[in-house]
């Protein structure tokens, strides 16, 4: 911040009075602009894809547990007595016999009946069939218009023979169903929506993979996992899954605001969803009355600009920054506007709220450089000119707010000088112009920390007085 004030005294008038005539200084403080940023937001694509949440940390053991733990999925599978095979680390608030909508997690490998077992992303893995044929699934938010593209990989548990089946739905719309063995021989045996295609993995898993068009009429909706066969408690390993999604954009807020020179409260969007691919993000300077170049600067100096978004999984709780710049200078020119749009390309990424399923994005607002320059005088006069020790002097200081910013809060100190004693002084103040004088002055903190201004536009003028008595000669 600049020119925050200036400081007019009086002539000095031998030394020790000179010296107090100049002793009064004024500061202010800027109140920090900050961007509207929010943190929640729609699920976009699946979360904990490999079952790694929690993280049961030992090889080999296997958990009943309920689905509260497991972030991202819920079950269809009735209250279980939870349970930890094999000293697996459970999460706080775990209780081994609690009743609890459950899913089977195993921590690989893991060697049960003679078959070791291992996952095939990361350490841990699902099992469908709990103690019952049940589904596990996600809510994510589709809009119409949506194609979405999925993979997973299954795995039988006990045959080389016989599969175990799975369906992958849409609510309770079928996708495809699959069909695995304990080798990875595998096949898909129905596709009821878009294309699907499967290939051997390692370590007995087969990868599916496919795409639909979404037809529906947008919200939010279930997608999940149902075992079809395999005996109640066996059956179904299921791992590293994925649907991929065009990923919805918009910014944080409708109006930012940032003092100049400064960079707080600068615009940002928010990104949802999971990004296979670099992006670059469209953005354009539609109107306005700050200048380019002069108040502010973009990534390409031009109106038009992009903000890169890597690839990666975004949920939303992250504000990404579009690389502008607030540029400072020492001119009084009063508060500017920018007004900002996202653009479109939906090839790439929908405009979309990432707050609500379905609402409209925030694809434009105004972002406002807050003048930080303000002139602001301090004339401070003495009674007399030469004064006896012992003898009083009375000082008047007049504050004068002449142009600028809101100056409240502006911050005004008188220190203390050698051969004046002001401890018994009283401070009176007026104000006039629209400037309200601090609560209760004091001369303890006019000559210390200071007198804090409440209010005092600009054309507000205050006057400050007190008096003090002279204990040595200039």
């Amino acid at each position: 911040m600049k020119d925050r004030h200036s400081v007019v005294s009086a002539p000095r008038r031998g030394s020790l009075l000179g010296a107090a005539l100049a002793a009064a200084i004024a500061a202010f403080a800027m109140p920090q602009a900050s961007a509207q940023v929010g943190v929640n937001s729609v699920q976009r694509s699946f979360i904990n894809l490999s079952f790694e949440e929690p993280n049961l940390q030992t090889a080999g053991c296997r958990m009943y547990i309920g689905e509260q733990f497991v972030p991202g999925w819920t079950t269809s599978h009735g209250l279980w007595g939870q349970e930890n095979v094999g000293n697996c680390v459970p999460p706080a608030g775990f209780v081994a016999g609690q009743q609890a909508r459950i899913l089977e997690l195993w921590r690989t490998p893991r060697t049960n009946g003679g078959l070791t077992v291992n996952a095939r992303s990361g350490s841990q893995l699902a099992e469908l069939n709990a103690e019952q044929l049940s589904r596990i699934s996600q809510n994510v938010c589709l809009v119409p218009g949506d194609v979405v593209r999925w993979q997973f990989s299954h795995r039988g548990r006990s045959s080389a023979v016989n599969e175990d089946r799975m369906a992958f739905l849409l609510g309770t719309a079928p996708i495809v169903q699959v069909g695995t063995t304990n080798d990875g021989t595998g096949r898909v045996i129905s596709v009821s929506q878009g294309t699907a295609t499967s290939v051997l993995g390692p370590n007995g898993w087969r990868d599916y993979n496919g795409s639909f068009a979404y037809n529906g009429t947008g919200g939010v909706t279930n997608i999940g996992f149902e075992a079809l066969s395999g005996a109640a408690t066996t059956g179904n390993f299921l791992d590293d899954i994925q649907v991929y999604l065009k990923p919805f954009i918009e910014l944080t807020g409708t109006g930012f605001q940032t003092v100049e020179g400064t960079s707080a409260g600068l615009p940002e969007l928010r990104v949802v969803g999971t990004l296979d691919d670099d992006l670059n993000i469209l953005v354009s300077v539609t109107g306005g009355t700050a200048v380019l170049g002069t108040d502010f600067t973009t990534p390409s100096g031009t109106n038009t600009f992009s903000v890169f978004i890597p690839a990666g999984t975004y949920e939303g709780n992250v504000a990404r920054p579009l690389g502008l710049t607030a540029l400072g200078n020492a001119i009084i020119d009063g508060s500017r506007t920018v007004q900002l749009t996202l653009q479109p390309s939906p090839n790439d990424y929908l405009l979309s709220s990432t707050q609500s399923c379905g609402a409209a994005a925030i694809a434009q607002a105004t972002w406002t450089l807050l003048d930080d320059d303000l002139d602001l005088s301090i004339e401070k006069t003495a009674s007399a000119t030469n004064v006896p020790v012992g003898g009083n002097v009375a000082f008047t200081l007049k504050v004068a707010h002449l142009d600028g910013v809101d100056g409240s809060g502006a911050v005004i100190r008188d220190p203390a000088v050698a051969g004046l004693d002001c401890s018994a002084a009283v401070v009176s103040c007026s104000a006039s112009g629209g400037a309200v004088c601090p609560a209760s002055p004091t001369i303890g903190a006019l000559q210390n920390a200071g007198l804090v201004v409440p209010t005092l536009p600009a054309g507000g003028q205050l006057e400050l007085g007190f008096s003090c008595v002279v204990t040595a000669s200039p």
